[in-house]
């Protein structure tokens, strides 16, 4: 349990241990469970969800929900990618009762809630709180989460919590994940001063624009790497480098270790 302090007040709050975008290069590949609840948030790609003798087809803007000890796992086709959020919750037995029966009654394990994709910058900004060594980040992520959650509950309007041009410079790389561009194609698509943009995408996000963008492709580049045979170039076309070698360079900054080597160790 985290605890806010405000004055004479005590708001008691669940805590988000962590929200991370998957793949990752760490990651768990089979049947697996936690002893945390788990929320997860699809942005790009498909797959299916399986868990218990369940398989539930899942595309961007799902969100579902496991509870603490169910065995399940990711299903991804042959050829395909799956870019999710997944965010777990520590919930107090006793003073988070009612947000853990609400959590079931809003999703339910084995059911999918379609909530769109325009939640994207908002798993974003927890992702990055969950990151910080300042302990106020973090209590504003869970903070945040408890905030989400609560408006889908009562079918109220989420609060977008960041900048429109943040929104659609998100959508923008969501949706051209296979295809090569930089920063001034983005700064182009928005119509903003590119210094301004900077600074705005950076200050909601935690990163610089094609930053994140290069997380979202590598992601997705990982997990064609652990699900599919594809040759290099072929996974490397599929999300935006023309030239392989080129990917390989910028894979092999991004997690370590080269394309190939990484195929072999997962």
């Amino acid at each position: 349990m985290a605890s806010v302090d405000l004055g004479m007040y005590i708001v008691d709050l669940m805590q988000v241990l962590s929200c991370i975008l998957l793949p990752r290069t760490l990651r768990v590949f089979g049947a697996h469970s936690h002893h945390a609840h788990e929320l997860h948030y699809v942005v790009a790609g498909r797959g299916s969800f399986e868990l218990r003798d369940e398989s539930l087809a899942v595309r961007p803007g799902d969100l579902f929900y496991t509870c603490p000890g169910t065995l399940h796992r990711m299903i991804v086709p042959e050829g395909e990618y799956l870019l999710q959020y997944v965010a777990f919750l520590e919930l107090d037995t006793e003073h988070d009762r009612g947000l853990a029966e609400d959590l079931q009654a809003l999703i339910g394990e084995g059911s999918i809630r379609r909530v769109g994709d325009r939640h994207h910058a908002l798993f974003a900004q927890i992702s990055g709180q969950t990151l910080s060594v300042d302990p106020r980040q973090r209590r504003a992520a869970s903070a945040r989460m408890a905030g989400f959650l609560y408006e889908l509950m009562t079918d109220a309007p989420t609060a977008k919590g960041s900048h429109p041009a943040v929104h659609e410079a998100l959508e923008f790389m969501r949706s051209h994940l296979d295809v090569a561009y930089d920063l001034d194609d983005l700064i182009e698509e928005l119509g903003l001063d590119k210094s301004y943009f900077v600074r705005l995408f950076k200050k909601s996000i935690g990163v610089p624009p094609m930053k994140y963008a290069t997380h979202l492709k590598m992601s997705a580049a990982s997990d064609l790497l652990r699900t599919t045979s594809l040759p290099l170039a072929a996974v490397a076309a599929r999300v935006g480098f023309r030239d392989e070698y080129h990917f390989a360079k910028r894979f092999k900054q991004w997690c370590g270790t080269s394309p190939g080597a990484y195929r072999q160790h997962v």
